[in-house]
């Protein structure tokens, strides 16, 4: 495996803008203080993976006057500086002058990036190669540019893995397909029960979180992305053994979440299907395959007159409202001090896990946790039209699962030229 290490946030707590003008190389980089802010286990954790056997390199924006005495000296780690993320012509070009490393990138596989900010998630998506977010600090101050302190950021850019500290990172950089999303996983033969937290928020008498079990890529990304995977939900030839994959992903997180015993879930629900949804039932029919202990009911339904679609609504507030008036949660069921699970397939703008959350506590329930399947992450592109040098989005063929980069034309709210290209060996 060849490893890509961020540094500053990553192996040196030093985030803090105190050592900004080192970074900058205005300042000399003093090591005897540095060495102080090496975060523990760092060291150890380098000299575990080359034992092993894996490469490391780190990756920085900072100035070489920074990187280089920090990676020779302390890290003894070859490195690339003004590495200029999310950019990723630098680290191309430093694949590329390495022999061995540009052999071993043709198997992207090969490779994984690990870093702090989503400038790092950025970079490796664009590399189409797996990455890590860490949290091993906490924040100072919100930097603007790698929207340091902004945890929404990163999680929408899309991470493959999260690390709290270096025994999960190097859990992960072993055992990598059993470490992906809980429906990532199921789509690789593996079983997990990870999900992304986007959401926990503390009431007086409960709380209310959101989870998702997979990515939807926008744009380019690591190969465990599943965009493929989503719109085959809408397909009207969609097979039992893809809703059981699905389904599967969901008990296999379920399951982590009953064995904690911190909570007593009452009701297991879905967000239901409009009477228009193709193909009809589409959510029921994944929930009624999911296992659980939890007792299954039916929470949610759209108003028969619905006009329109969430699809089109222009803006959150617009879905908000649209949920609002049309989607609304059964009257016979008294949810008073009760703890409720919600399964949906896609989490974007957030607008029906807020609706949803905000009708259930108006009806007195305590502990809300809202499940989705997927949920989007940022647009990303490295690829400019050969015919107007506008950049080029990754699209799904929504029949066929098949990706096509487009240089989109305003007629699908682009800007473009209507240039299409197929992909045949994206990675």
């Amino acid at each position: 495996m060849i490893i890509f290490l961020d540094l500053d946030g990553t192996l040196t707590n030093t985030t803090h803008p105190y050592f900004k003008k080192m970074k900058d190389g205005v300042d000399e980089t003093d090591i005897s203080l540095i060495r102080k802010y090496v975060f523990p286990d760092a060291l150890d954790f380098i000299k575990n993976q080359i034992l092993i056997g894996n490469r490391l390199f780190i990756v920085s924006d900072s100035h070489p006057r920074y990187v280089k005495p920090i990676s020779e000296q302390i890290f003894n780690l070859p490195f690339l500086s003004l590495a200029d993320k999310p950019n990723d012509r630098r680290t191309r070009d430093f694949i590329e002058s390495i022999p061995d490393l540009k052999i071993a990138y043709k198997e992207k596989d090969n490779f994984i990036i690990v870093g702090d900010s989503w400038l790092d998630i950025a970079l490796g998506r664009l590399l189409n190669i797996k990455t890590v977010l860490t949290k091993f600090y906490k924040s100072y101050v919100k930097e603007v540019r790698d929207d340091i302190g902004d945890d929404r950021r990163p999680i929408k850019e899309g991470p493959t893995y999260y690390a709290k500290n270096f025994k999960e990172l190097s859990s992960i950089i072993s055992n990598p397909l059993k470490n992906l999303l809980a429906l990532e996983a199921v789509f690789q033969g593996k079983e997990t029960a990870n999900a992304v937290k986007f959401t926990f928020q503390k009431h007086v008498n409960g709380f209310t979180a959101f989870r998702c079990l997979a990515r939807q890529e926008d744009g380019v990304c690591d190969k465990y992305a599943r965009a493929d995977k989503y719109f085959q939900i809408g397909h009207p030839n969609r097979s039992i053994d893809f809703l059981e994959k699905l389904s599967l992903s969901v008990s296999n997180y379920l399951k982590k979440v009953e064995s904690s015993k911190k909570v007593n879930w009452d009701y297991l629900s879905y967000v239901s299907d409009k009477r228009t949804t193709i193909p009809s039932n589409k959510m029921k029919q994944i929930f009624d395959l999911v296992e659980s202990n939890i007792s299954k009911v039916k929470l949610f339904e759209w108003d028969n007159n619905v006009v329109g679609s969430l699809r089109n609504q222009p803006d959150y507030a617009s879905r908000r409202t649209f949920i609002s008036k049309y989607l609304s949660t059964n009257k016979i069921y008294d949810l008073s001090e009760k703890s409720i699970i919600v399964i949906d397939d896609q989490f974007t703008s957030s607008a029906t896990a807020y609706e949803i959350a905000t009708q259930l506590r108006k009806r007195g329930a305590k502990n809300i946790l809202f499940i989705a399947l997927f949920y989007l992450i940022l647009p990303l592109s490295n690829k400019l039209c050969p015919r107007c040098n506008k950049d080029m989005k990754i699209k799904i063929n929504r029949n066929n699962g098949n990706k096509f980069y487009s240089c989109t034309p305003p007629k699908y709210k682009g800007n473009g030229c209507g240039y299409l290209i197929n992909i045949y060996n994206e990675q």
